[in-house]
């Protein structure tokens, strides 16, 4: 697990030092806050700075073009643009941005543990990603959710996406068909297999999720607004799935979220004996004097603050 992070220069965080992570982290704040830059940064980190996983999360921000390494600027905080060396900083990942004025050629260097290699023009391609870790988008794509089922189907954890899908909003499931382009499922009580989205847009994003679970075992789930397409009543449900499975199969959880609702879910499921050193949630914010913040809010602390309405968001 990570146990603390420090991020310098890097999107919207100028410098930001969580010094104490928890085994299931959920990340709140206002817009523009930087929750999805937090787990971006996460997923860097965890794939060791893999160019493939830099160019996949720029190329989601609509940053990157092939080829060109000045997309690469895109990854610093804008306020280290006007400077001629620049260094991201990822924990021990380091990522090296120098100008040279005489002909205004940018190079890049990656530092880590000890090492120093120049980033070449040709290497600017968009390969697969290499991640070390599980990262579902609030906009995740069918091919990723693909991609994960390849990896379980025909095996016992196969089964176990079954169960999450059962325990948290079908019951009568009894298999799952994930094909190329559609989902099938098999239903105790329905002849015939039935498209998945006949049960609404949340049991998609529920099946992304446990595929996630079982297929981060060992390693980090990171969920970008976790709450999307779903209704209160499941919130519940899915964190005492995610409570259970993250402890069991040692797996470092980090969602973010904008709802209430979840935060209120989060915090109920957190507040049982068996959870309650597993959990923190975490809000970003912008500090009085401009710089950037991680508070958090564990056990009884987290309680007061929904307690008091505070602001969470």
């Amino acid at each position: 697990m990570i146990d603390s992070l420090h991020i310098q220069n890097f999107l919207t965080f100028e410098d930001l030092n969580i010094s104490n992570l928890s085994r299931i982290n959920l990340i709140g704040g206002k817009n523009n806050s930087g929750k999805t830059a937090l787990l971006e940064a996460i997923r860097i980190l965890c794939a060791g700075g893999d160019f493939g996983v830099i160019n996949d999360i720029l190329k989601n921000r609509q940053s990157f073009v092939e080829g060109n390494p000045n997309s690469y600027d895109a990854l610093f905080h804008r306020s280290r643009l006007v400077d001629s060396k620049s260094i991201l900083r990822l924990n021990d990942f380091l990522f090296e941005r120098n100008l040279e004025e005489s002909d205004k050629v940018e190079s890049y260097f990656i530092i880590n543990k000890n090492s120093k290699s120049q980033l070449q023009a040709s290497q600017v391609l968009t390969t697969y990603p290499r991640d070390n870790s599980i990262f579902i988008s609030f906009e995740a794509q069918f091919n990723e959710l693909n991609a994960l089922w390849e990896k379980v189907v025909l095996t016992p954890k196969e089964d176990k996406v079954v169960e999450i899908l059962q325990k948290t909003v079908t019951p009568n499931l009894q298999r799952i068909d994930v094909g190329t382009d559609k989902v099938r499922v098999r239903l105790s009580d329905v002849v015939n297999p039935i498209p998945l989205g006949t049960l609404g847009d949340g049991v998609q994003r529920i099946l992304h999720i446990a595929l996630g679970l079982v297929n981060a075992q060992n390693s980090m789930l990171l969920i970008d607004e976790i709450e999307l397409g779903l209704h209160y009543s499941v919130l519940e449900k899915l964190w005492e799935m995610i409570f259970y499975y993250a402890q069991k199969w040692n797996i470092q959880v980090f969602a973010t979220t904008h709802s209430q609702d979840a935060i209120k879910s989060f915090e109920y499921i957190a507040a049982r004996e068996e959870n309650l050193s597993e959990a923190q949630f975490i809000r970003l914010q912008i500090g009085r004097n401009g710089e950037n913040e991680g508070i958090i809010y564990d056990g009884e602390a987290l309680s007061s603050m929904l307690d008091l309405a505070l602001e969470v968001r």
